[in-house]
């Protein structure tokens, strides 16, 4: 089991972490959480407390980071293209169990493993001081057409985000993304079934067996309260089915429920019932 620290010492000490690697970049202007702006390392650190202060409320919070980004003025990097490179910020799968980006708005959500949760944003500027920017390659990962891994990485991060707000008691919201992971999964399940059967049509279906029933009523998280528990289990069952049914789309991959439920344990010994 790994060591999960989500107390405002513990988040802090992640975040820092993160922004001396926005800070390292030769394009940062600077790092902004809220109303407090983080420009170098003399400050840093009373930046960030300061800023923890107004953001953190709970081991479920999430902390809402703009990083000013210079870019050349020649135009020939643009915004979109900066955000096709998430490694260079440090955001790579080895250091996160979930990851969405959200197209319209051009933030990307993170939860990294050790359960910080991140909402990072870009303010964009042309400046004509500025070098054009290295790329390094990213790192390779293999994208099942069948199966995005955008798709994998976005339903982790909408797990834990589910969690935040089942622990929060928000279980209209909670119980809406637990519904969507459980569709997850039938999803996976009508794909594999296309694949299978070499057809989009079934005019009849073939009595399947759904994958996330095999593990409702096995979570450890019970409270003895309705919704609670419900939201829970699908949750759990969710989470397990998933894992399940994504190695059979990527052989290779790695179960990650097993980082999700240590994020989850922390909830449940650190918020209040």
């Amino acid at each position: 089991m790994r060591q999960i620290h989500l107390d405002r010492a513990g988040v802090e000490a992640s975040l820092l972490r993160f922004i001396d690697r926005l800070l390292a970049l030769p394009e940062t202007g600077g790092v902004r959480m809220g109303n407090v702006l983080i420009q170098n390392n003399a400050r840093k650190e009373a930046d960030v407390r300061e800023a923890m202060c107004r953001s953190y409320h709970d081991c479920c919070s999430d902390s809402d980071i703009c990083m000013i980004v210079h870019l050349p003025a020649n135009g020939q990097t643009t915004p979109s293209e900066y955000m096709k490179h998430p490694a260079r910020l440090g955001i790579t799968p080895d250091q996160y169990l979930g990851f969405l980006k959200t197209e319209d708005s051009g933030i990307f959500r993170i939860v990294f493993k050790d359960g910080t949760r991140v909402d990072l944003g870009f303010e964009f500027r042309y400046d004509v001081a500025c070098q054009e920017i290295k790329w390094e390659a990213e790192p390779e990962r293999r994208s099942n057409p069948q199966w995005p891994i955008e798709k994998v990485d976005a339903f982790w991060f909408i797990m834990v985000q589910s969690l935040g707000k089942l622990y929060r008691r928000d279980y209209l919201i909670s119980s809406h993304l637990a519904n969507m992971e459980i569709n997850e999964t039938l999803v996976q399940q009508m794909v594999f079934r296309d694949m299978a059967h070499g057809t989009t049509h079934h005019r009849y279906g073939y009595r399947e067996q759904l994958a996330y029933q095999k593990y409702a009523g096995q979570h450890r998280f019970a409270i003895g309260e309705e919704p609670f528990d419900m939201i829970a289990d699908k949750l759990y069952a969710a989470a397990l089915a998933y894992d399940k049914l994504t190695k059979g789309f990527y052989p290779d991959y790695e179960a990650r429920s097993d980082v999700l439920f240590d994020i989850w344990q922390y909830y449940s010994d650190n918020m209040p019932l």
